[in-house]
């Protein structure tokens, strides 16, 4: 029998897929859910050949089957779970199986991370890092990310979006690198506080921009613009409305009252916003890390663009305050100071 550590990034190879029909890879040990990251059909004459290419970190294949009718349930991006023939075989680098099951409902023991295609994010550290992350969120909060993210599309825009036009992270994969960041520092920070008390200041991490998915769209000229429900309601709003959908629909799998109450406090409370606009000030430690480190890492991400390689004056940006970063002619270190005992 084949060596199944070796078969689950089959197809390897552009000569693996020209081969005759062969043993497939073994099944067992394979993600139980995938995502779908193409998806190809042609007519033939008694059925419908499908072909798509599926993704999860621990396995990458491409899996083929029939269907006398057309399989409209399933599309790019959609997360779903094969269903193996008893025997399978490999027929010009596809996998062939009975069919594709679309997994509708969110897991809540599935880390959406891990189901993350290389063209979406080539940064895999960063990726490791959301792993990581999402691995060590309490279940319930695990769940609620996942009902808010379970449509591909969503997730798609989250991980590959800017996280502004033309200030701080405004670039692919800028929404994604400032929160995994955010969540990292306000995971540190607040453990200092207290050890057993971080896991919502990550989830709040990873969300506080999430409605930023739908904030941003690319131009023709590939460009990022805001759309109209950026330019409408803006990310904020966006981020409650899916979080009250997730909660209201999921209420039996989903977060406590209070904690629910408590994250919602964390994204919409604001320290200096006027009394009549109706916005509460931070009363959590982790809404005020929020408000702090969210600027600092905006405002950080500024800066390292636009300092330059000398000491001395950077280039000027709007959106960083007093204009110009500045760094001094760093210090020698002594020849004392570098064989000093700690």
């Amino acid at each position: 029998m084949l060596d199944k550590n070796n078969l689950l990034l089959f197809p390897a190879t552009h000569q693996t897929a020209q081969t005759n029909t062969i043993t497939a890879p073994c099944t067992e040990g394979m993600p139980t859910i995938f995502r779908v990251t193409s998806l190809n059909h042609h007519q033939e004459e008694r059925c419908i050949r499908y072909k798509a290419h599926l993704f999860h970190d621990k396995a990458s294949l491409t899996v083929e089957w029939t269907r006398s009718q057309p399989d409209t349930r399933i599309h790019p991006f959609c997360l779903v779970s094969p269903r193996w023939n008893m025997h399978p075989v490999s027929h010009h680098g596809a996998v062939q199986i009975n069919r594709l099951v679309l997994i509708e409902h969110p897991e809540p023991e599935e880390n959406l991370f891990r189901m993350v295609p290389h063209g979406w994010v080539k940064d895999r550290e960063l990726v490791k890092q959301a792993i990581e992350l999402v691995d060590n969120l309490p279940r319930a909060y695990r769940f609620l990310f996942n009902a808010v993210f379970w449509n591909g599309e969503r997730f798609r825009r989250y991980c590959m979006g800017p996280s502004s036009v033309n200030a701080h992270h405004n670039y692919d994969n800028g929404n994604l690198i400032h929160s995994v960041e955010l969540a990292l520092w306000m995971r540190d920070s607040i453990k200092h506080a207290d050890p057993s008390k971080h896991a919502l200041a990550v989830l709040v991490g990873l969300l506080h921009d999430a409605g930023k998915a739908d904030e941003y769209q690319l131009t023709a000229s590939g460009g990022w613009k805001l759309t109209d429900r950026g330019k409408l309601l803006g990310h904020k709003v966006t981020i409650i409305e899916w979080l009250a959908a997730a909660h209201n629909r999921y209420r039996v799998h989903n977060l406590p009252q209070e904690h629910y109450m408590a994250l919602l406090h964390c994204l919409t409370s604001h320290a200096h916003a006027p009394e009549w606009l109706g916005i509460r000030s931070p009363r959590m430690a982790e809404a005020i890390l929020l408000s702090g480190l969210d600027q600092a890492s905006g405002q950080m991400e500024i800066m390292r663009r636009c300092s330059t390689e000398n000491p001395g004056w950077g280039r000027y940006h709007e959106k960083l305050r007093g204009g110009q970063p500045y760094q001094p002619e760093p210090l020698a270190v002594s020849q004392t100071n570098q064989h000093a005992t700690p």
